[in-house]
């Protein structure tokens, strides 16, 4: 069993190893302004990726519980303990989940710093156009276009 586990680490920072490519080439797309197209790419790497490490990372869990660890961190720094082969494949699963951990939310700041910047934007132009807020005061949507103030004439 000790041998799948191997195995099953291997493969697993193999997997995070190839997300961090995809997270450094969203990188890229992201603050060179590569467009749509370009991060509509990375995303679906990415998420195919995730869906990978999640499988991988389930399948070492259970190994780790059958062998009688933990199936978290803890789990693995006491089988690294345990089974000083494995000491490096721990170290470098944990670091490399480090690494992608770091970067993914790096490029996530950077998503909603452009997010922000374009909501910015769009309601700059709003005001510019005159249209204002898509809901009124009560939170009740307001047709688009709809003006945000009426006319009142005194008297």
């Amino acid at each position: 069993m000790l041998r799948d586990l191997q195995t099953c680490l291997d493969t697993e920072i193999a997997l995070v190893q190839e997300f961090l490519v995809v997270l450094d080439q969203e990188t890229a797309v992201l603050t060179e302004g590569r467009g749509e197209a370009a991060l509509a790419e990375t995303t679906a790497r990415k998420n195919h990726y995730a869906d990978q490490l999640a499988a991988v990372g389930e399948q070492r869990q259970k190994l780790l519980t059958a062998l009688g660890y933990s199936a978290d961190k803890a789990g693995l720094d006491a089988l690294s303990h345990d089974h000083p082969e494995l000491r490096s494949h721990c170290a470098q699963l944990l670091e490399k989940a480090r690494q992608a951990s770091e970067l993914n939310t790096s490029n996530g700041i950077i998503i909603d710093t452009f997010l922000q910047h374009n909501q910015q934007a769009l309601d700059t132009l709003r005001s510019l156009a005159g249209i204002g807020a898509l809901y009124d005061a009560s939170g009740r949507t307001r047709p688009a276009g709809a003006a945000t103030s009426k006319n009142i004439k005194a008297g």
